[in-house]
């Protein structure tokens, strides 16, 4: 029984763990010009940017959570003073949904670009 439960974790921590991987790539929306390019290890996502080839900028966020299938990251612009709380969660491989809250409300979609 023991070695059940040892396995069981094993195998659910392990799940955990790799499906932050799934995150990595390049994301864009109809919505904005920016590309969202997220870097993931397998065990966790690493970085968060948005690159505008218009506007010629970038934006880091700052990763605040992380779980199986989300992550939550902050987005501070200090040009215009925009402020949100992103939190993006794996609708299937090509699709990520979006839940801002702070200057901006509202889900969003991303679809994978690369």
């Amino acid at each position: 029984m023991k070695k059940l439960f040892i396995t069981l974790s094993l195998l659910f921590t392990f799940s955990i763990l790799t499906a932050q991987e799934d995150f990595n790539g390049m994301w864009e929306s109809e919505d904005s010009s920016y590309i969202t390019t997220i870097i993931a290890s397998e065990y966790k996502v690493l970085s968060v940017f948005n690159t505008s080839f218009l506007e010629y900028r970038v934006i880091t966020e700052d990763i605040i959570s992380r779980d199986k299938n989300k992550f939550t990251t902050e987005l501070n612009n200090e040009q215009n003073g925009y402020s949100v709380t992103i939190e993006y969660t794996l609708k299937n491989q090509d699709t990520l949904v979006l839940k801002y809250s702070g200057d901006l409300e509202g889900e969003y979609l991303l679809t994978r670009y690369y």
